[in-house]
């Protein structure tokens, strides 16, 4: 099996342009551990998600790229004045390709310290749900304990970190996230060139993975995105993705500080 050969199959598989030296530590370990598996054994690696240990990209920390998170700050604070149809009292929120969950917790942490803030009256805490997923299984995995290195906490996304704290037991050299948090996240693994499993949500974090995919990938991605939407829900791209958004049913957007997409079925 050739690098050319393995890149068209995360071509195929994860809609991905992935990394030479990826492919060189990928072909390594295939040619370790294929001996006496079949033909089948490539697509077992790509379904299974062993491949995608070798081929994505699982950069992430806490309350990275800090507009967004005071653009969702703002959103919440938006929907619980609202008095009419726009009104949300059941938050329904997505974070794709995940990583190994520091985006899914910090959005629940924000939530969290925003619903703690509400003082009683007409207005009442907001409840959510977040679904976050991604196609690696070990990075899932990672999610799902909770502990991270000291390295997830940095300096973009420090003016968040107040926020975080209350939630983030030290120990010696990592952190371990409040399991409180734990059972308001529903992580999974699930492939972006895939229809999500659910739909109607009101926003969608889909974050600095946009800039792995092929053209094709990228048209794949963003109908799934799309459909995935409510009428009128909200996407969220990484700062130097949004150039690169095209879709007709993705209504461009400008606060001032963020970028960001709204769904309209009527957008030509």
């Amino acid at each position: 099996m050739t690098e050319t050969e393995l890149s068209r199959a995360a071509e195929k598989y994860f809609g991905i342009k992935a990394d030479e030296g990826d492919l060189k530590k990928f072909k390594a370990w295939l040619c370790e551990n294929q001996a006496g598996e079949g033909p089948d054994f490539l697509e077992k690696v790509f379904s299974s998600g062993q491949a995608a240990g070798f081929l994505t990209v699982n950069e992430t920390y806490f309350f990275r790229e800090p507009a967004h998170f005071t653009f969702l700050n703002d959103f919440l604070s938006a929907s619980i004045e609202s008095g009419g149809d726009d009104k949300i009292t059941d938050l329904k929120i997505c974070s794709a390709a995940v990583s190994t969950g520091c985006e899914a917790y910090s959005i629940a942490m924000l939530i969290e310290s925003f619903n703690g803030g509400i003082d009683g009256g007409i207005n009442k805490p907001l409840s959510y749900s977040i679904d976050a997923f991604d196609i690696n299984p070990k990075s899932i995995e990672t999610a799902l304990s909770g502990n991270y290195s000291s390295r997830s906490l940095r300096e973009d996304g420090s003016s968040f970190h107040h926020i975080a704290e209350p939630y983030m037991q030290k120990k010696a050299d990592s952190f371990q996230v409040d399991r409180s948090l734990m059972g308001k996240i529903n992580f999974f693994v699930h492939n972006l060139m895939k229809e999500f499993p659910a739909k109607g949500y009101d926003i969608i974090f889909f974050r600095n993975a946009f800039i792995y995919f092929t053209p094709q990938g990228r048209e794949r991605v963003l109908d799934n995105l799309v459909s995935a939407l409510r009428e009128g829900g909200i996407l969220i791209m990484g700062v130097s993705e949004t150039a690169g958004v095209k879709h007709h049913k993705l209504a461009a957007k400008n606060t001032g500080d963020v970028f960001y997409f709204q769904k309209n079925d009527f957008v030509v």
